[in-house]
């Protein structure tokens, strides 16, 4: 739109014509009277018509003026309120990004108690493992496993520290006759992309060598849901995080067959860009929920 006048130019008439007073209309934009009083000028300018009479400690609109001003302050006013409820929707939306066994193992089985505390808030989840992209993805938050690590660029809150188990189904377990953690050189580990820690858990609580553990069969997986599932269905034993197994623990469907737990230092971490912790909104209500949720559930 070629003919639209000085959108600045235009904000500050509206201001002081609404308070007839330059200084008020200063007070309101966060300006000096003085940077009023040109926007003014340079919109006078544009449209070729004098919009205020000046007088020495007030103005006063020219019947131009107060034409112009019954035409925009609608406007203006339309342009507001469409803009305000846009953020206010905005602030009540929000985009997640998520590993993808933790979304379906561990936050999707929660979300509804989030929902019934914020049904104002729609919230979107993106299952990647991904680093997250904050400028160009359109993602307010991201939920990552690593290790801890302050950061400049990013607002960083723990939700908690992993500790990894074994765990496969009964019949698995009673089928090989898992006691012992050297019993587990008979079975078939599956082991994950996020937690690759097979080797140091069998050399912590085993008496095997490295070749003696390399000889173990092995299949890989780059989700853990998908180690998970090969479990219960009887075809090895997952080292994974206890925060993952949750529902195959209460079902039964999987076992601890060796009490062998690892500590690491990773955990899964909250992420935001820097400063967004702070902004309120649908950010802000998640972000104390999950604090709330991992608390309890520690």
């Amino acid at each position: 739109m070629k003919d639209l006048p000085p959108l600045r130019s235009l904000v500050a008439f509206e201001a002081a014509a609404r308070h007839m007073s330059f200084a008020k209309a200063a007070e309101e934009l966060y300006v000096t009277p003085g940077a009023v009083g040109q926007l003014i000028h340079k919109l006078e300018d544009w449209l070729g018509v004098k919009l205020f009479h000046r007088e020495v400690r007030k103005v006063t609109l020219t019947e131009a003026g107060a034409a112009y001003f019954g035409r925009i302050s609608n406007a203006l006013g339309q342009i507001s309120h469409a803009s305000g409820a846009l953020k206010q929707r905005r602030r009540n939306q929000i985009r997640i990004s998520m590993p993808p066994s933790f979304a379906r193992k561990w936050f999707v089985p929660r979300m509804a108690r989030f929902m019934d505390l914020h049904p104002e808030i729609s919230v979107q989840i993106d299952a990647s493992a991904a680093l997250a992209d904050f400028d160009n993805d359109a993602i307010d938050v991201a939920v990552r496993h690593f290790k801890a690590q302050e950061s400049n660029k990013l607002d960083v809150e723990l939700l908690f520290l992993d500790e990894l188990r074994v765990y496969c189904s009964p019949s698995y377990c009673e089928k090989l006759a898992l006691k012992q953690p050297e019993n587990l050189a008979k079975a078939t580990l599956l082991a994950t992309r996020i937690h690759p820690y097979w080797e140091r858990w069998l050399l912590q609580f085993t008496r095997l060598s490295r070749q003696e553990i390399a000889a173990i069969p092995t299949i890989h997986f780059d989700a853990s849901h998908l180690a998970i599932d090969t479990a219960k269905r009887d075809q090895g034993v997952v080292l994974t995080s206890t925060s993952l197994v949750e529902a195959e623990i209460a079902s039964g469907e999987l076992i601890e067959p060796v009490d062998a737990r690892l500590a690491v230092d990773e955990g899964y971490y909250l992420v935001g860009p820097k400063g967004s912790f702070a902004q309120g909104g649908a950010v802000e209500a998640l972000r104390l929920w999950l604090r709330q949720v991992c608390r309890t559930s520690s």
